[in-house]
């Protein structure tokens, strides 16, 4: 009895060792450099004040987030400010009292009625790569068979945070 248990434990653990070791990307958890890459939305944006609005996409019945992503074309701790993800006073402490720059109000339409909306946060909400930052807005519940429009509504000038080439958008929660 011990033997036969022994034989599926050495097994189990020969086959997760393989795994690990032949399938490329098991311990990074998807391509660094644009971990989003199965998003259900990415299109380029510009930050200036004004609406933007996405394609109309179907999901899976999952949770959604909707983001906007930038490159770092400028020093990270001014981008930081601008994009308004900074954790607390010691990080925002040489901020320019107009950061953050990135402030936008969203909804998200299925045929013509609202079921979510919400607005980005000033703080944080944030995730870093080597190439990119994440400023989340927000996220909502999605349906199985619905058809979905994403509408984000700049409310302040983030136009100098155009170099970065913003794109909008919007990918299962936890499925990078």
């Amino acid at each position: 009895m011990k033997w036969m248990f022994r034989r599926k434990w050495l097994r189990a653990t020969s086959g997760a060792i393989s795994a690990l070791f032949l399938v490329p990307g098991v311990f990074a958890g998807g391509h660094k450099d644009h971990p989003y890459r199965y998003s259900v939305v990415d299109v380029p944006v510009s930050l200036a004040v004004g609406t933007v609005q996405t394609p109309e996409f179907s999901v899976a019945s999952h949770w959604y987030w909707i983001m906007i992503q930038v490159e770092k074309p400028l020093p990270f701790r001014q981008m930081q400010c601008m994009m308004g993800v900074t954790a607390g006073p010691l990080e925002s402490k040489d901020c320019s009292s107009n950061d953050p720059l990135l402030r936008a109000d969203w909804t998200v339409w299925d045929e013509g009625h609202m079921v979510s909306s919400g607005s980005s946060t000033t703080k944080a909400d944030d995730k870093y790569t080597n190439q990119y930052i994440f400023k989340f807005l927000g996220s909502f519940a999605g349906e199985a068979g619905k058809k979905y429009v994403v509408k984000v509504r700049f409310t302040k000038d983030g136009t100098p945070l155009n170099v970065a080439n913003p794109h909008l958008i919007v990918t299962r929660v936890g499925y990078e």
